[in-house]
């Protein structure tokens, strides 16, 4: 009989199993530059063992007779890999990760090595398949396969559909032009058909075709399609939004998606990226890769990433694009905060060291956790010599040591505390005096409304040189106080010497006596109010909670009963709680006394409480001529003229205590006489 080689069919088969065998073999050196692992062992895994498959085939028909079913056998094992190596390559190429499910790896095993046992113990059982010499269409040893060979061959056609469906179902999400791809990757199912032919006719052998389908794949895979089946996959796996460009930078192909974040690229195939979209161009080559992009009202950001795939010459480039809109303007609202809160940390050092000459921040253990470097030129202590030391280092005696843990004390309670002339020791030894301002440091991540004592982590000393402020001070105190003795001594003398010669003189003589007297009166009214407004000087600015009602009705007694030729009406609740200090009477008696002795003829005093939830509100109206402007300028703003009679001191008394206290005091325009208004705040704990 006619060897196969012999005849023009034989050659046929043999050239066609023979090529696809060597082909498959001959790329795998160029499918092994696959720079994706997972897929390069896939292909790879797939080119071996179609190779391996399509060779066996071919030295089936050329080995000797004895060698035939085993050489037969042989490539049924190869061919059943190629179901396995298939899998795994379109469980990677579609970012599935069914390949690395330890599973469905030792399912996968289990199933090969069951199939191939008992494939290669078909002598023994011949279940598989039998052999029977045929002369059709030349002289070959043909195959009749058994029950379990059809069963084999329908999971293998199983396996091998899934593995077609999980990559057309990438194609058909990926929303690129898939087109050839579609047709390239149907090569695969294609010897099938041929298969079924060689079932039904007796003109073709039937020898299994599928490893010519799978050459078809593998070959074109690494060849004739390499770029774009690598960019699909990779895009696919990486976002709905991305550019597909080759080496030199010509777009090759684009997402649904990019065209409506990039409408340019409607078109734009084959052109150059940075010609269609420069800033993703640039930003490609730079190490922030957010690309901005005009989306009207407000702008869109994207972030730009990449991912390059090359296999041999064949080499693609997937930008993809993520939506990081919300994100970057956040991110750039936190970076303008960060500019605006740098300026008002400039701005509060520039007010610091205008207003405090240094800073120290003391932790829950009395001990300093930060100095401001200022420090050193007052104290002598650099500020490493002081963080971590204990506070005591710069007591001046054992006194102010614990008078200074007192007032720490209450700052950890949540107060904020001022110390007047406090005395430190400096590095030398010398006492010096500073004023402090002492407030609690909060843990920052802590809203402000919720804040407790429970949330303080420190203390902050804001501290002023105090030195010439008390020298200034402790002259202006002596010069008070020789001048206050002195006047009223002399003014005693004057006054009663005046009085003397008033009663013993008649006519001009006696009116110009009664004349020193009164004036002597007044400038002891003026030294007692001096008196008054240094004895409130040094008095402490904390407020407390007063119902002002029992100090008006007290002062209005007391006005009625010196001066009992005045009308006094009043309008008063029954109470009103200000945010003030007792001394606020001072400023009202001064008030209420001004209004009885310039009330006119027939003098009516008129006082009004009213009250509201930020302020309570008196006000103290006369008939009188009304305020002049001297004394309306000291009310309206503290100036207080060198020349000043007896009245205005006292009104320029109560201006200082009622603004020192956080209130004001304004006096509105009347049509006749004169209307006095006094806010003090109300308790910021008030229910």
């Amino acid at each position: 009989m006619t060897a196969p080689w012999m005849t023009p069919a034989g050659v046929v088969y043999m050239s066609l199993f023979f090529l696809s065998g060597v082909a498959c073999l001959s790329v795998i050196p160029r499918a092994r530059t696959l720079d994706s692992a997972e897929l390069r062992y896939g292909l790879v895994g797939l080119l071996a063992a179609t190779g391996s498959w399509g060779v066996l085939k071919t030295a089936f028909f050329v080995v000797p007779d004895p060698l035939r079913a085993a050489t037969y056998t042989l490539g049924l094992v190869f061919g059943f890999a190629t179901v396995w190596a298939w899998l795994y390559f379109a469980s990677a190429y579609t970012g599935r990760r069914l390949h690395t499910n330890p599973t469905l790896r030792r399912l996968a095993v289990g199933v090969f090595l069951t199939v191939v046992a008992v494939k290669l113990t078909n002598p023994i059982h011949r279940l598989y398949f039998t052999t029977t010499e045929s002369t059709r269409p030349f002289r070959h040893l043909a195959i009749e396969h058994g029950a379990i060979h059809w069963i084999s061959t329908g999971l293998s056609y199983t396996l091998a559909a899934i593995g077609l469906f999980m990559i057309f179902d990438l194609y058909v999400e990926s929303e690129y032009d898939s087109r050839p791809l579609v047709a390239f990757t149907g090569l695969l199912a294609l010897p099938i058909v041929v298969d079924l032919v060689a079932i039904a006719t007796p003109k073709l052998i039937n020898f299994i075709y599928a490893p010519i389908g799978v050459a078809a794949f593998a070959i074109g895979a690494v060849t004739l399609f390499g770029d774009r089946l690598l960019a699909v996959g990779a895009a696919t796996q990486i976002t709905d939004t991305a550019v597909i460009v080759d080496r030199n930078g010509r777009i090759q192909d684009f997402s649904t998606a990019a065209v409506s974040a990039f409408p340019e690229l409607d078109g734009a195939v084959g052109e150059t990226l940075d010609t269609v979209l420069p800033a993703v161009a640039a930003a490609r080559n730079r190490d922030e890769k957010v690309v901005e992009r005009d989306g009207g009202d407000r702008p869109a950001y994207y972030f730009l990433s990449s991912r390059s795939m090359t296999i041999g010459d064949s080499a693609a480039e997937v930008l993809a694009f993520t939506d990081i809109t919300e994100r970057e303007r956040q991110r750039r609202r936190l970076a303008q905060r960060e500019r605006e809160l740098d300026q008002r940390n400039e701005l509060y050092r520039a007010i610091m060291a205008a207003s405090f000459s240094f800073i120290f921040r003391i932790d829950l253990d009395n001990r300093f956790s930060f100095v401001s470097p200022s420090a050193e030129a007052f104290i002598g202590y650099t500020p490493d010599e002081l963080t971590g030391q204990p506070i005591s280092v710069l007591a001046a005696d054992e006194e102010t040591f614990s008078e200074a843990t007192e007032y720490l004390e209450e700052v950890t309670r949540g107060e904020s505390l001022q110390m007047r002339d406090h005395p430190i020791s400096t590095r030398s030894g010398r006492t010096v005096y500073v004023d402090m301002r002492l407030v609690p440091i909060y843990e920052p991540s802590v809203d402000r409304d919720a804040r407790t004592p429970a949330d303080i982590v420190g203390m902050q000393a804001m501290v002023r040189d105090a030195s010439q402020r008390r020298q200034r001070e402790g002259l202006i105190s002596v010069i008070n106080r020789v001048l206050r003795h002195n006047v009223r001594n002399e003014l005693t003398v004057i006054n009663g010497r005046a009085e003397m010669l008033a009663a013993e003189l008649d006519g001009d003589a006696e009116s110009s006596a009664e004349t020193i007297v009164q004036a002597a009166d007044r400038l002891l009214d003026i030294t007692e109010s001096a008196r008054r407004i240094e004895s409130n000087r040094e008095l402490s600015p904390k407020l407390e909670a007063v119902d002002l009602v029992p100090i008006i009705d007290g002062l209005v007694a007391q006005l009625e009963e010196r001066y009992p030729d005045t009308v006094v009406t009043t309008e008063i609740p029954e109470t009103a709680v200000a945010e003030t200090l007792p001394r606020i009477e001072t400023a009202l008696w001064e008030l209420f006394e001004n209004a009885a002795e310039h009330g006119g003829p027939r003098p009516a005093v008129d006082v009004s409480v009213t009250t509201s939830d930020e302020q309570i509100r008196i006000t103290i109206a006369d008939e009188g001529p009304g305020l002049p402007e001297d004394e309306r300028q000291v009310l309206a703003d503290g100036k207080e003229e060198p020349l000043v009679h007896g009245q205005g001191l006292g009104l320029y008394l109560a201006y200082w205590i009622v603004t020192n206290l956080n209130g004001e005091i304004e006096v509105p325009g009347t049509r006749s006489g004169t209307a006095i208004e006094i806010g003090l705040p109300t308790p910021s704990d008030r229910p």
